[in-house]
């Protein structure tokens, strides 16, 4: 026979809904084997319908009147149902029990009497009161009887049997009678390998405990539990487990006379049409050679745990790709379609929220400015920034700019987290997602520790009017590197401003190592006719190589080159400085310091950005970063400049623009900009990412030229392979 378990949880409203039985509590008399035919039980689905208006699960039985070892569709003799709950009845887990039955008038040679029902004082046993439905398979006249079969399972180091470890699952007879597997009764071992689960599916675990002798099995036996994998730890918690089955010693048989010893066979099974996430195949049969190995022509019955969708991705999560235009959004604060949904597997973790967008606030309105905010839980995080736009002769504006944040979360109790986007405007009206084709991207990451970490949100205004480099409050980080040949990636997101009043104003953010000025700093240009004021959020990223392992300070300098007053972090909630130590493996990079000149026309790549990274296994998710200085079509006003990251030379529609106009001159804007872009199931091998620009207007025409790399000293692209 086959059987399949799958638990699949519904999510509905915050509730998940217990599994109860269709049938008021009864008794079903079962059907006494004859003629030497034992008793068999196959479980099937239920679909949705009058019986389980839920679905469920049908358990089947009757005699195998053939002696095949399975119940075929002729041999059905009933079948009772147990049905998906509608979620307005209470109670704990779903617990089923096998406990001996007496030769009698239910069964005349003996038997098993399967319980079930929910565990409605979530003691763990099955008490009398809980039992809802009872069962009876009756035994053949031949069946004989024998001591307990055990099973044991012991962690299996990785080796020849489990290239990546995993569990020895070891069975036998226990001949001593000692209630103990020992070594010389050991007759089958089977290896349950770890194996790669995917982002998109929760792992499905088994574990077997031993069941003292109690109400659930009278001289003891093993309790079999089963459930999901919801922390992602690789261990099946107490809270984890939806499903306990007892096997009880006075109920077990060891070996048919004409077949052979019974045996059992764990193999792991694949993604596909029977197991959509992969699972385990449980195959029984009796080992008609004698050989202690259940091979494939003896086994008859296969029985298939499934591991299920998950509802919501662990580690790292990203929102759904197509997210819309925000159209004008005024002085009320509104949702963005930009939400994201990550289960949190520890409890000293940070999540890591990471944003590329594009914000334009203030449209034909000077002084005009908005937020763009990030919540949790529908609450304020304080990853919050503000953008301003303001210029000296008063005229009304227009600007589209490619717009990121990264901000990290406080450490909070693991569990089930959403964020999303919230905008305002305070003077005009503002939008967001322009020019993007759908490509903005809201990420969560948790930061375990598994990587070193070390950060500062500390800092508050900064101005300078000096062209030197003047260290900022707050904005330092110590850190302890591990290793000498790993990587440090610095992350500041913060806001800017340069040049006040000037028309052409510039200056640079830079982050120092030990004091030391490094290649991680980024410029801000702004031209638009007349004196400007524009605070514009912003984020740097950086690799830095070749950093001894020690304990290094790393800190934030800010100069005016142009003289012009330069101001960090203006209506900032939390300037953020992130270090991070990654290992030298799964990541390419190049942060070189190259400008690109001038580039105009249609589609073409810009020199000195781009990578081939080797994909290390199938259906790899790779995050890309790009962080440069963009400026759009400069000599022209009211004209739109793209670019846009390709995969193996074709477009991946992760692109973002600038678009710039005021009432009263051609503009010239160069900005940072840091684009992360999530690009999914990429074959192994080689792949060549790189960075492409347009100055192709929507209505086809082109105007001015496009440049990257202005003032910048690394133009970072960076692939990581996600886990």
């Amino acid at each position: 026979m086959s059987q399949q378990w799958s638990w699949r949880p519904s999510v509905v409203a915050g509730l998940v809904f217990a599994v109860t039985a269709c049938s008021s509590p009864s008794e079903v008399p079962g059907a006494d084997g004859q003629s030497g035919k034992n008793a068999a039980v196959r479980l099937i689905p239920e679909a949705p319908g009058a019986r389980c208006p839920q679905g469920g699960t049908a358990l089947q039985t009757g005699l195998d009147d053939n002696g095949d070892g399975s119940l075929s569709d002729d041999e059905v003799e009933q079948t009772s149902y147990v049905c998906s709950g509608s979620g307005t009845q209470t109670g704990g887990m779903s617990l089923v029990k096998l406990m001996p039955e007496a030769a009698g008038a239910r069964c005349a040679s003996g038997g098993t009497a399967v319980l079930s029902g929910r565990d409605t004082n979530a003691d763990g046993l099955q008490g009398d009161s809980e039992v809802t439905h009872t069962q009876y398979l009756c035994n053949g006249e031949h069946e004989k009887k024998g001591n307990a079969y055990l099973m044991k399972m012991l962690s299996e180091a990785a080796g020849s049997n489990c290239p990546q470890g995993g569990t020895a699952v070891l069975g036998g007879i226990d001949v001593n009678v000692n209630g103990q597997l020992e070594s010389t009764e050991v007759t089958t071992t089977q290896y349950v390998c770890t194996g790669s689960t995917g982002a998109s599916g929760t792992e499905a675990l088994v574990k077997l405990d031993a069941a003292p002798a109690n109400a659930n099995c009278g001289q003891g036996g093993t309790a079999v539990k089963s459930g999901f994998d919801a922390n992602g730890d690789g261990t099946l918690g107490t809270s984890e487990v939806t499903n306990t089955t007892f096997v009880c010693n006075a109920l077990t048989e060891t070996t048919d006379p004409n077949r052979g010893e019974a045996l059992v066979r764990l193999d792991s099974e694949p993604a596909g049409a029977s197991c959509a996430y992969g699972g385990t195949a449980v195959k029984t049969g009796f080992d008609s050679n004698a050989d202690g190995k259940l091979s494939d022509s003896e086994v008859t019955t296969t029985q298939l745990v499934c591991s299920a969708a998950n509802f919501f991705r662990t580690k790292w999560a990203n929102n759904q790709p197509g997210s819309y235009d925000s159209g004008e959004i005024t002085n009320l604060w509104v949702p963005v379609s930009r939400r994201v949904w990550i289960y949190k597997t520890s409890d000293t973790s940070r999540i890591k929220l990471t944003v590329s967008d594009n914000f334009r606030v203030g449209i034909n309105y000077n002084t005009g400015n908005g937020w763009y905010s990030v919540r949790m839980n529908g609450g304020s995080i304080n990853c919050d920034a503000r953008q301003y736009n303001a210029n000296a002769s008063g005229w009304g504006q227009n600007y589209h700019l490619p717009f990121a944040n990264v901000c990290l979360t406080d450490q909070l109790p693991k569990g089930l987290y959403e964020f999303d986007v919230w905008s305002m405007a305070n003077g005009g009206t503002s939008y967001i997602g322009h020019g993007m084709s759908g490509s903005a991207l809201l990420l969560a990451e948790e930061l375990d520790g598994s990587r070193p970490y070390a950060f500062s949100k500390a800092g508050g205004p900064n101005i300078t009017a000096v062209p030197s480099y003047s260290k900022v409050n707050g904005r330092e980080v110590t850190f302890l590197k591990q290793s000498a040949s790993t990587l440090l990636k610095v992350t500041l997101a913060d806001t800017l401003r340069t040049g006040l009043n000037q028309n052409g104003g510039w200056g640079t953010v830079m982050v120092r190592l030990d004091g030391v000025n490094t290649s991680c700093y980024t410029g801000k240009y702004d031209a638009q006719g007349t004196g400007g004021d524009l605070h514009n959020p912003f984020v740097m990223t950086c690799v830095l190589p070749n950093v001894s392992a020690a304990q290094h300070t790393l800190d934030v300098t800010l100069s005016a080159n142009s003289s012009g007053q330069a101001y960090l972090g203006w209506e900032r909630s939390n300037p953020l400085l992130l270090v991070e130590e990654l290992p030298n493996t799964g990541i390419t990079y190049s942060n070189m310091g190259f400008a690109s000149g001038e580039i105009s026309g249609v589609w073409a790549g810009v020199g000195a950005r781009q990578i081939v990274h080797y994909v290390s296994a199938p259906g790899k998710t790779v995050k890309v970063t790009y962080s440069d200085t963009f400026r759009a079509v400069a000599g022209c006003n009211g004209r739109m400049g793209q670019f846009q990251l390709y995969v193996d030379y074709q477009p991946t529609g992760c692109i973002n623009s600038q678009y710039v106009w005021n009432a009263g001159a051609v503009q010239d804007h160069h900005h940072p900009t840091n684009q992360t872009c999530i690009i999914p199931n990429l074959t192994p091998g080689p792949h060549t990412f790189s960075i492409w620009s347009t100055t192709l207007h929507g209505d086809g025409s082109s105007c001015g030229s496009n440049y990257f790399g202005w003032n910048r000293g690394q133009n970072l692209l960076l692939v990581e392979e996600l886990p």
